[in-house]
């Protein structure tokens, strides 16, 4: 039989060939806490033409199960979105391994005080921000949207954002993911893991549900208007993706979650900014709206 390494590496150079070329950074590695540590920095994008008015920013969030995961796992997104005529603000965090959940919620809201005061340097307006992120980030980022407090701490507060869109999180009620995920578990005959969602949110159910976004929805505060994108066939992130637009809009909050078909966990991140993908497309309609105000 003859090898097939030399069709695998013409079908990798071809594929490298047709990828896209990564947007540089219009200003890269930005300190955002005071410090040199690399876990607190940012990168900014801009629009290859200044904005004559104040443009939207667009506040993104990387995966990686608060334990990995980098700012520069972009994708399409900066490109897309400052094709659009948006700032594009991507941040790292600490991991849990070095601190616990709350210290990286304070990562985020730094990074935010940060993108607040900087915006108009690259032609954003500070006061209209939508906040977004994959997986952990996702969580992350509906927990910052709905949750003052780590904002307050900077001075800030959620009337800064115009929106949220979630991708993809499986956290955004926490005390329900680990029951329904050990529910899961034991019916497959399947161990609990080592280090799991219970480890990650402090190992205690008092903490489980104080880092839960649905604790802290309630009407008032100034939640933004949400779209929730998940993969329709996933395990847990659809009834996760439901509970927390039932929260909101019992609230009466703007929600909507989209679950994609044909898609997967990784999928549904890396196509945003795809002529033709669903979440995407949901995604330009739901910037529309709420940017129009």
């Amino acid at each position: 039989m003859r090898s097939l390494l030399p069709l695998l590496a013409a079908i990798s150079l071809v594929s490298a060939a047709d990828a896209p070329t990564p947007l540089a950074p219009t200003k890269a590695d930005v300190p955002y806490a005071g410090t040199t540590e690399l876990r607190q920095t940012l990168n900014v994008y801009a629009p290859a033409t200044k904005p004559t008015k104040p443009a939207p920013v667009i506040f993104w969030i990387h995966g990686g199960g608060w334990r990995g995961g980098e700012k520069t796992s972009v994708q399409l997104k900066p490109k897309f979105f400052t094709d659009l005529g948006y700032v594009f603000v991507s941040t790292n965090h600490r991991y849990v391994s070095a601190v616990p959940m709350n210290e990286i919620f304070a990562d985020v809201a730094k990074s935010l005080r940060w993108t607040h005061d900087h915006a108009a340097e690259f032609g954003g307006d500070p006061n209209r921000i939508v906040i977004m992120g994959h997986s952990s980030g996702a969580q992350l980022a509906a927990y910052l949207a709905i949750d003052e407090r780590p904002l307050k701490a900077e001075g800030l507060s959620l009337s800064m954002f115009k929106g949220c869109v979630p991708v993809d999180a499986d956290t955004f009620d926490v005390p329900a993911v680990i029951e329904l995920a050990t529910a899961n578990r034991k019916a497959a005959g399947k161990p609990e893991p080592k280090y799991g969602h219970r480890e990650i949110f402090g190992g205690k159910p008092e903490l489980w549900t104080d880092y839960s976004a649905t604790t802290h929805v309630a009407t008032g505060k100034g939640i933004p208007p949400f779209l929730i994108l998940y993969d329709a066939a996933a395990a847990l992130t659809p009834d996760q993706a439901k509970r927390l637009e039932r929260a909101l809009t019992s609230k009466g909050i703007q929600a909507k979650a989209f679950g994609a078909a044909d898609t997967n966990h990784g999928k549904i991140n890396s196509d945003l900014g795809l002529p033709n993908d669903p979440s995407t497309t949901e995604v330009l309609s739901f910037l529309k709206t709420v940017l129009a105000k």
